[in-house]
């Protein structure tokens, strides 16, 4: 399951900030290569790791004032394709439809009504358990790239909402939004004025964007597509609590037939017992090595009625035991 989990394009990114991750790219497992590669694909939970690791390092903020640096071009053909297109209405489709060209396992929607326009972000991985500072640089991009499309260094939403708990002062959320800001809530939005639709895109290259929106949706078409994995393991990891999944729960869950998920398992190679045990395994290592759970909670979460249980699994799948892999983890 390790090679077929989501990934994210290094794109531009990682040439700019170049200097911000060379320090700590070997702590998570990654090259230096990312740094000079735009075309480099690496796996979301490294990417992700990395981000926590600066946050720890450097500072709490750092996703946060990353991204209010970012340039439409960090983001590769699909910044340009935000960057060229004709309308607000259209930059803000590109930016909502296509993420997952740039990075797989999230949830991007844009949602109107009669009074406001609502940009919403969430990493949906569910072996992702630590994503802070990735949601506030990309959150605070997200507006530095309006800004950019615009040229309206104003620009402003009315209110942010982040799903974590706040983390250093918030001083530095207002310097960055110059809205309210509100913490522990079900996702992560910007909220602005219905009036941003009537911004003009100031970047705008019709023939640009007519360029880049056939290339965009194939690798759209393809990226999700090869989602499945991850969307299974969403499902099976939410089942796991509650006892056994069967593939029939999470074909239902996945509004699918269950021949239908077979067969699309078999054309990936993939079968559905060795998938729940991956799942369970990587979620494990992630709950022991970067929660404070008891190891029975953790046991509990997992489906298993013992933790003696638990502890017997772990030790076959990293030869540790729970407390032994949480103090190498810890170091």
């Amino acid at each position: 399951m390790t090679d077929r989990r989501h990934t994210v394009f290094c794109e531009s990114l990682f040439v700019r900030n170049a200097a911000l991750f060379a320090p700590y790219l070997g702590a998570v497992g990654l090259g230096e290569k990312v740094l000079t590669s735009p075309d480099a694909e690496i796996p979301l939970s490294q990417y992700m790791a990395l981000w926590e690791v600066v946050g720890r390092e450097v500072s709490p903020s750092v996703g946060l004032q990353t991204g209010a640096r970012a340039q439409s071009s960090d983001w590769g053909a699909y910044g340009y394709a935000a960057r060229s297109a004709p309308s607000m209405q259209l930059a803000l489709r590109c930016l909502s439809h296509f993420y997952a060209v740039l990075a797989q396992g999230a949830r991007t929607e844009v949602s109107v009504n009669d009074s406001f326009v609502t940009l919403i972000y969430q990493v949906v991985d569910p072996l992702i358990t630590e994503r802070r500072q990735d949601t506030e640089y990309t959150t605070s991009a997200a507006l530095a790239i309006l800004r950019e499309l615009t040229k309206c260094s104003s620009l402003k939403p009315v209110r942010v909402e982040f799903e974590h708990d706040r983390l250093g002062d918030l001083s530095v959320y207002q310097d960055v939004f110059s809205c309210p800001v509100v913490f522990n809530q079900p996702d992560n939005r910007m909220v602005f004025a219905k009036s941003l639709l009537d911004m003009p895109i100031l970047t705008a290259d019709t023939r640009l964007f007519q360029a880049l929106e056939p290339f965009l949706q194939r690798q759209h078409s393809a990226r999700v597509e090869s989602e499945l994995l991850g969307r299974m393991a969403a499902h099976i990891a939410s089942g796991l609590g509650s006892g056994g999944v069967s593939i029939e729960w999470v074909a239902s869950s996945m509004n699918m037939g269950v021949r239908t998920l077979q067969r699309r398992l078999s054309e990936q190679g993939l079968d559905f017992t060795q998938v729940v045990e991956d799942v369970r395994r990587s979620l494990a290592e992630e709950y022991v090595a970067r929660s404070d759970y008891s190891f029975t909670h953790i046991a509990l979460l997992l489906g298993y009625s013992e933790a003696s249980s638990f502890s017997r699994a772990f030790r076959r799948w990293t030869q540790l035991t729970p407390l032994k892999y949480r103090q190498r983890a810890r170091g």
